[in-house]
């Protein structure tokens, strides 16, 4: 487009809107978010939804935003969840969401477009399968996914910065307190996502509740059609819930490594692995969905991330804290045994990790056993001052 030239965070005041010179006359005309939906477009769609109850079982980030908006094209929504509170892993992300194209890096003088989101994409999915319709979507409509976040939840992700595997500063976070304590972005976005679902009168929010199945029912052409769930309460017992429609947003599979567990059988080679997952992430979803005919695909598309932190009161733990990219995106850097710095600290988490298990030793156990290959990770005080109040 000859406009686009304009759109850019080059200038000090990108172009929102510009004059026409017609016929008629000088008119106004809008320059539209590249895209977003237009808000009438919006409006017609959902008034040609007609009213459904619909279930959604997974109380992170997607099913709480899907229970929104699922409210708006005239849904009643149940949400389950089979924790005691809504968040899920969502809740515990810490370095930010990426997004190309936001008003925040606009402001920030930040130039970046789809072109590039797509990109960073494509090579950091090595070894995979990366879908081009997927992969468009998801950097074309970023942007209007930040900014849902911040026009309807009210979520201030005003910081940029650059981690591994981007090209530009695009991963957005919440901006510190007034006294400098760094804000989690991820518990904070859960925090305006649960109260904005529990002041919604079409949303039910059910927790303490786990999914046992979905439910079908057969058709005259001997197909089947999901209807609802079979659950159980926090006390034990069963219900069996109807609808008109269920959404699954029950997240990973990273946390069970049991006999007959997904790792188990996709990718045995990471049981034992420690994890930074929740217990709750036991894919669920995955399993029901397959019990009823649900095409499973990239199953063993697990990311192993680089660098969580060690508890040296329990060492061999299975479950460990996140050490976060925003560590090494601040300016930390990583060290082996020797004191030697051996990769760059920014690339692809695949990268990262692979060169930890190359050049690190193994950490030495309280029992004089062996655990997995670890790294010293550098901070300097400037490094440091995001994090003060985390650590």
């Amino acid at each position: 487009m000859l406009l686009d030239n304009f759109r850019g965070a080059e200038l000090k005041d990108p172009v929102m809107d510009y004059l026409l010179y017609s016929r008629l006359g000088p008119r106004v005309v809008r320059m539209r978010p590249l895209g977003a939906e237009d808000p009438s477009h919006r409006e017609t769609r959902h008034e040609k939804h007609e009213a459904a109850h619909v279930v959604i079982v997974g109380g992170g980030l997607a099913g709480v935003s899907a229970a929104i908006e699922a409210v708006k094209a005239k849904a009643t929504v149940t949400l389950i969840e089979k924790e005691k509170d809504l968040g899920g892993n969502s809740a515990k992300a810490t370095s930010g969401i990426n997004a190309c194209g936001t008003r925040v890096q606009k402001s920030c003088g930040v130039s970046d477009d789809a072109r590039w989101l797509e990109r960073d994409t494509f090579v950091s999915a090595q070894g995979g399968t990366s879908d081009l319709g997927c992969v468009s979507m998801l950097a074309s409509k970023s942007a209007e996914a930040i900014h849902w976040l911040i026009d309807e939840l009210g979520i201030p992700l005003t910081e940029l910065s650059q981690l591994g595997g981007h090209a530009k500063k695009r991963t957005h976070r919440c901006p510190p307190k007034a006294d400098g304590t760094p804000v989690p972005v991820g518990y904070t976005i859960m925090q305006h996502a649960r109260a904005a679902a529990q002041a919604i009168p079409g949303v039910e929010v059910k927790t303490s509740c786990t999914m046992k199945k979905l439910v079908e029912n057969s058709l005259a052409d001997g197909s089947k059609e999901v209807v609802g769930v079979e659950y159980l309460d926090g006390e034990g017992a069963l219900h069996t819930l109807m609808c008109d429609a269920v959404i699954l947003t029950t997240g990973g599979f990273g946390f069970d490594h049991s006999t007959g567990s997904l790792m188990q059988q996709y990718r045995p080679d990471l049981v034992g692995v420690p994890t930074t997952n929740g217990s709750f992430a036991t894919g669920d979803g995955m399993r029901f969905g397959a019990e009823v005919g649900a095409s499973l695909i990239d199953m063993d598309k697990v990311q192993l991330h680089p660098t969580a932190l060690i508890d040296p009161k329990d060492p061999s733990a299975h479950t460990k804290y996140l050490g976060p990219e925003a560590l090494r995106g601040s300016g930390g850097i990583l060290l082996d045994q020797k004191g030697q710095r051996f990769v760059n600290e920014l690339d692809l988490r695949s990268v990262v990790s692979n060169k930890i298990l190359e050049h690190c030793d193994p950490l030495e156990l309280p029992d004089g056993s062996k655990g997995r290959p670890w790294s010293w990770c550098v901070m300097n005080e400037e490094s440091q001052e995001p994090f003060k109040g985390f650590f």
